[in-house]
Parts: C-alpha cells; sequence; structure tokens
C-alpha cells in the first residue's frame, strides 16, 4: 500500500469527491471549492516534487515539514539534489524551527516516554556531536516501534512493507518504506569511508566507522518524524476501518472539518513565515504586558505558593490528555520536590509566533539559586500550536525535572 502520487491518498480522493458537492451550492460553494482545490493541488504536487528530487537520497516528507518552506527549498534548488538536500539540512538547523517540529510527538505516549532522550539528541546535533544524536535518536526509534504495537519488534527488525503507511504522506513509494532498504542494509566489513545515509545496521555494530556529520544526524531527526508519522497513520487506518457508513451528513461533516482544517494551517503557516523574533527586557510595558510574562509570574507565584492545582491549569494540554483526572498529582509529584522560595523574570523571548523562552533566577529552598529557562508554546485544547490572534493560550511545557536539569547556578550576591 504505497502511493505512485500524493493525489492517491485516500483522504486526497474523498476530499475531491466532497468537492463536488460543495461546488452545487452556490456561488460561495463554488469559490471554496476552488480554494481547497488549489491547496490540494499545490500540497500534491510539492510532496511529489520533493520525493522525486530527494527521495533517492533517502529523505522523507513528513507532515512536521512547512509546506511553504519545502517550496522554497525547491525553488532555490532549481532541480539540483545537492543543492536541496544542504538547504533542507539548514530547515533543520534552524534551532526554534526544530524545537517547534519536535512538540508534535507528544501526541503519542510512546514516544512521550522518550522525549527526554530526544531533546539530549537535540542539544548534542546543535553542539556538533552528530554520532551522540544518531545513536540516541535510533535507539528512540527501536524502542518506540517495539512499544508502539503488540508485535514487539523493532524499527530495525520491519521489513520495508510492513512501514507502509495507509493515507499518509509518508507512505509514497519514494517514502518511508523506500528509505528503510538501507536503513536495515547489513555491513559485515569495516568501512572507514564517510557515509551520508542512515545505515542503522552498521553504525549500530561497528562496522560503519565515519558517520558524524551533520546530513546523517539530520537524517536521523527527518526518520524520526517520518516514524511517528507511521505510527499515527496505523491508528488512524484502525480508527478509519471501525467508521459509521458514508452518509450525506457524515460527508458533509467531514468536508467541514477538512476545509477547516486546510485554512487553519495555511492561516498558521503565514503568521509563522511574517514572524520576527523579538526579545523583551525588564524596565518597559511590553515586558511586563507580555502574555508570557504574565504566565510565567502566574505560575511561578503559584509554585511558591504551593498551589499545585492553579499551576497545574498553566501546563501544556498534551499533560492533561495524558493524565486526566490525576493531572494535579503529577504535577504535585514533580514540583514538590523543588520548593520556591523566590524568583525573578529577567527576559522574555518570543522567538517564534506560536513559541517562547522566559529567562528566569529561581531560588529554592536549601538549593544553588539557579539561572533557568522555561519553554512556552502557544497552543489549543488539541496541544496544537497556534499562532496569535488565532485562539489559544501560553501553556509551559517543560516540567521542573527538565528545565531544572538545565539550569546554571548563579553567582552569590
Amino acid at each position: 500500500m504505497s502511493y505512485e502520487s500524493a493525489r492517491d491518498l485516500p483522504s486526497f480522493l474523498e476530499l475531491d469527491q466532497q468537492l463536488k458537492v460543495l461546488r452545487l451550492l452556490g456561488k460561495t460553494g463554488r469559490k471554496q471549492a476552488a480554494l481547497i482545490k488549489r491547496q490540494m493541488r499545490e500540497l500534491a504536487d510539492t510532496v511529489d516534487a520533493f520525493c522525486q528530487l530527494l527521495g533517492d537520497k533517502h529523505w522523507i516528507f513528513h507532515d512536521q515539514l512547512s509546506l511553504t518552506a519545502v517550496r522554497d527549498i525547491l525553488d532555490a534548488a532549481d532541480g539540483d539534489a545537492d543543492r536541496a538536500e544542504q538547504l533542507l539540512i539548514e530547515h533543520y538547523r534552524d534551532p526554534e524551527r526544530l524545537m517547534l517540529m519536535l512538540l508534535a510527538l507528544r501526541k503519542l505516549p510512546a514516544m512521550r516516554r522518550r522525549l527526554d532522550l530526544v531533546d539530549k539528541a537535540r542539544q548534542d546535533y546543535f553542539e556538533g556531536r552528530f554520532y551522540s544524536t544518531v545513536h540516541v535518536l535510533l535507539s528512540v526509534m527501536d524502542g518506540f516501534v517495539n512499544e508502539f504495537e503488540t508485535v514487539r519488534r523493532g524499527l530495525h527488525a520491519r521489513k520495508p512493507e510492513e512501514l507502509r503507511a495507509w493515507d499518509s504522506v509518508v507512505g509514497h513509494h519514494l517514502g518511508l518504506s523506500h528509505a528503510h532498504k538501507t536503513f536495515t542494509k547489513g555491513r559485515s566489513v569495516t568501512q572507514e569511508e564517510p557515509v551520508f545515509e542512515l545505515y542503522r545496521n552498521g553504525i549500530v555494530h561497528g562496522s560503519i566507522l565515519n558517520y558524524d556529520n551533520s546530513t546523517v544526524a539530520t537524517k536521523a531527526f527527518n526518520r524520526l518524524f517520518a516514524v511517528a508519522d507511521w505510527a499515527l497513520a496505523r491508528e488512524k487506518e484502525q480508527r478509519h476501518q471501525a467508521e459509521e457508513p458514508v452518509t450525506w451528513s457524515s460527508v458533509g461533516r467531514q468536508l467541514k472539518e477538512t476545509f477547516g482544517a486546510i485554512r487553519k494551517q495555511t492561516e498558521a503557516d503565514r503568521l509563522n513565515k511574517q514572524w520576527k523574533p523579538t526579545e523583551y527586557q525588564p524596565g518597559s510595558d511590553a515586558f511586563s504586558n507580555h502574555p508570557l510574562y504574565q504566565q510565567t509570574h502566574a505560575l511561578l507565584t503559584c509554585w511558591k505558593r504551593r498551589n499545585y492545582g492553579s499551576l497545574s491549569d498553566l501546563m501544556t494540554h498534551d499533560l492533561h490528555i495524558k493524565y486526566g483526572k490525576s493531572m494535579r498529582s503529577e504535577i504535585r509529584r514533580a514540583f514538590a520536590p523543588f520548593p520556591l522560595d523566590d524568583f525573578e523574570i529577567r527576559a522574555v523571548r518570543q522567538d517564534m509566533a506560536a513559541a517562547g523562552t522566559v529567562l528566569t533566577v529561581l531560588d529554592h529552598s536549601g538549593r544553588e539559586r539557579v539561572s533557568a529557562e522555561l519553554r512556552w508554546v502557544r497552543e489549543n485544547t488539541q496541544a496544537h500550536p497556534c499562532p496569535e490572534p488565532m485562539p489559544g493560550q501560553w501553556r509551559l511545557v517543560f516540567q521542573p525535572g527538565v528545565f531544572l536539569a538545565r539550569a546554571t547556578p548563579m553567582p552569590a550576591d
């Protein structure tokens, strides 16, 4: 079940049929149908062009890649696969962009348990320890796939045909299953020449020695996102098999949902592209009135007062989805070991339209005074990033065990 083109995806074909109904609903319906049709064509053309140019280099188009960014890369490369590859690596090498892409991994429980390792791989990646990034992400992917399904086998033990993804761009015939052929290819003879492919078996078993470069490390992140999309596609396929029969009312509902999703994603892409990173310092109204300052002040005040119930209301929706009714107990368990005596907010950095970092100084009982960065994302109730003016709220992403582990001790006054 691989797709020759993105146009062959079941959702694409279904939407095309729904557009025929929409065109019958007067002038407004025809305008909406034309807009969606154009967006569908642009999406399919972009995915197909990416796969044709970079598929043989085993890069995979996945859902976290911005269509706008990919189109810009393809236009700039002008058919040169080597140039496109370098531009794509530069795209991943943007720290804030990669951080935002990684947020989507929270949707999968088996991946959430491994996000601390993923974050360590991210830090190594930007500090030039590419060999470490590769090994850590390979272990994450193997462990995730092993846990994800009832059949306990890691990614390395899967055949290419097992990685065909239903109704997903990674199911393209030049996508995940195509790239997997090199992933598991054996290497029995020691090789010291540089390699630029993600040869999992050769790297893990020590027969490939010279893989410490940004290309292989970036391909490891690329593969991680593709594997996550494959898992989501498997879940989607199971839901599809249990769905109600198609009726006119269900078609109308799906059409409304699809159009709304496309419209929101288009608007989010536009806002992200226009955003310019900004930093706010104490002493200005822009600093004290910024919602990131206000949310951070509220959160740290709750922490200081040991008001873990109100504090939990400021955490990412992903945690609420994960813990449900036990959310407050989990937040108490996470924050209580680090009692807060006092705090200071020193800077607000909104580096992306829907993501920002707040620099703080935290005074903990019986501990060192530390400088810590709190990472926030503006998201909706489904934990999807939503730039202003889209409906959403700033929520803390990392719990104290994560951001305090990165904290820097402050010199005594």
